[in-house]
């Protein structure tokens, strides 16, 4: 059963990329978008990688621009369609905020 983790707030700030981290299973997929965009310089984000693989995070792209951060490269930049289609994708999705 796969889950689309979509995480809206910055690690900085709160509790939620850590909380999804526990919840966290190997085929799921994590989306950063909004605030929660900033975790792409949290140390949190490395130990997601040990739970998923890199190719399973992604960060939508606008949001990434809109707050100046540059993404690394095995990171997929998506847009919000590709978004929707994830949704319907996955069988079940936990909105992080």
């Amino acid at each position: 059963m796969t889950t689309l983790h979509l995480v809206r707030q910055s690690a900085f700030n709160s509790q939620d990329l850590f909380q999804c981290c526990q919840v966290m299973l190997p085929a799921d997929i994590l989306v950063l978008m909004d605030d929660g965009c900033y975790n792409l310089n949290h140390t949190l984000l490395s130990n997601i990688e040990n739970i998923i693989s890199a190719e399973n995070i992604k960060v939508i792209q606008h949001h990434a621009m809109a707050r100046g951060l540059n993404v690394p490269e095995l990171i997929e930049v998506i847009s919000m369609n590709e978004l929707v289609n994830l949704t319907f994708e996955t069988e079940n999705v936990i909105t992080w905020q």
